[in-house]
């Protein structure tokens, strides 16, 4: 019997590794209990938070039409759909006088059901029930098996659950950086086109035509910039990195950087180290693209400089040749969005952010990992404003458009 059981829990293991999603765990998990148990049925189901409904969300071997009727159940109309202060290992007649059990059972020729609770941490997740055509009686051994089946099957199920709110929380915060991406660039570059448009009326209406020629070399500057903008973006969304190496994916975005711009550019590697995890190389890249970006719309530069050192630690430096700025004249508000951006991707990855800049000596950015470089942090695990990775001031864009909140009016 102990072989039995290590192998059956073995086998609930092996499910719960394999399953991608709650669906595909619980349709295998249903199988493999009505195998072990010998049942002629077995039916699992989902309870919801407050523990009102039932949801079948998966079965072996129930007849069709009772699994229709019984795809959600109300807690306590049936013996299946245990009260979560009731809940326990029950072994259940199924007799024609019973007052509280739903008819399908009988009907499909039951005579006997086993319900088995799925808990975790005091909390009812769910329940396993098999049914069988005859009269039952659950020894000791079995029922230990089958408690000890549903407790891997409980922490397989909170595994999936809490990487999918892994996966949703990293998805809201990358959505939460395109917007800041677009609002930075797109939003505002369409603001500034507004105020000269309205420019551009009045001086038509007043006939100053030196204004009216002045509103429209704007616009025209300002749908060139709105345009470079919106190839930028297309380039950064569409990033892709190699699992062996950053150095590709570093000189594909300096090529496109080069063939937008006409900037020369320039990449040097130097050291050896172990390969960053795609994760982090795609943080990585974010925010190289971004300086590139804060190059392109405000030093005025010739050239850029790319130097990677992969030892003893991954650093990376964007330097140009730009006009330059001192950084300790730039007030802390006037922080370009791009900056704040990489600095959020930085301490997602445990990295620090630096700008070194001196007007007429142009701006260097530089990115240092930690000697370990962990894993993008879940949004709801970024540390404090105060704990951000520390950014100098950068470059202010030469027009300060209005918000987004006024293209809305």
């Amino acid at each position: 019997m102990q072989n039995q059981r290590l192998e059956a829990l073995y086998a609930v293991s092996g499910l719960a590794s394999d399953a991608a999603s709650l669906t595909e765990l619980a349709n295998a998990f249903v199988r493999h209990a009505r195998k072990v148990a010998g049942a002629d049925a077995v039916a699992m189901r989902w309870s919801d938070e407050a523990n009102e409904r039932y949801v079948l969300l998966a079965n072996d071997g129930l007849p069709r039409a009772m699994a229709e009727e019984e795809h959600c159940l109300h807690t306590g109309s049936c013996h299946c759909g245990q009260p979560q202060e009731k809940a326990r290992t029950r072994v259940i007649p199924i007799t024609p006088t019973s007052m509280v059990a739903l008819p399908h059972c009988r009907e499909a020729g039951f005579e006997t059901m086993v319900t088995i609770p799925v808990q975790m941490q005091q909390r009812v997740l769910g329940e396993v029930d098999l049914f069988f055509r005859f009269p039952v009686v659950l020894n000791d051994d079995l029922r230990e098996l089958l408690e000890a089946m549903t407790r891997h099957l409980a922490s397989a199920m909170e595994g999936l659950r809490a990487t999918a709110l892994e996966r949703e929380a990293a998805v809201a915060q990358e959505r939460s950086m395109i917007a800041r991406e677009l609002h930075d660039s797109i939003a505002q570059s369409l603001a500034f086109l507004k105020i000269q448009t309205q420019l551009l009326r009045d001086a038509v209406a007043k006939g100053d035509t030196a204004k009216r020629d002045r509103s429209i070399d704007e616009l025209d500057v300002g749908v060139r910039e709105c345009y470079s903008d919106v190839r930028e973006l297309l380039v950064h969304f569409r990033t892709r990195t190699s699992e062996e190496d950053i150095e590709a994916a570093l000189r594909a975005t300096l090529s496109k950087f080069e063939h937008q711009t006409g900037m020369a550019t320039s990449l040097s590697m130097a050291g050896h180290g172990v390969p960053l995890p795609s994760d982090v190389q795609i943080q990585v890249l974010h925010m190289v693209q971004e300086a590139l970006s804060n190059v392109r719309k405000h030093a005025k530069a010739t050239r850029v400089e790319l130097r990677v050192e992969r030892h003893p630690r991954w650093r990376f430096e964007v330097q140009d040749d730009g006009m330059g700025f001192e950084v300790e004249q730039v007030p802390p508000d006037s922080l370009h969005v791009g900056l704040g951006i990489m600095r959020e991707r930085a301490q997602r990855i445990g990295a620090v952010v630096q700008v070194q800049s001196h007007r007429g000596q142009g701006t260097r950015v530089c990115i240092e990992l930690p000697s370990s470089p962990r894993p993008p942090a879940p949004a709801n695990a970024a540390a404090s404003p105060a704990q951000a990775a520390p950014v100098a001031a950068a470059p202010i864009a030469p027009h300060s458009p209005a918000p987004l909140q006024e293209l809305l009016t």
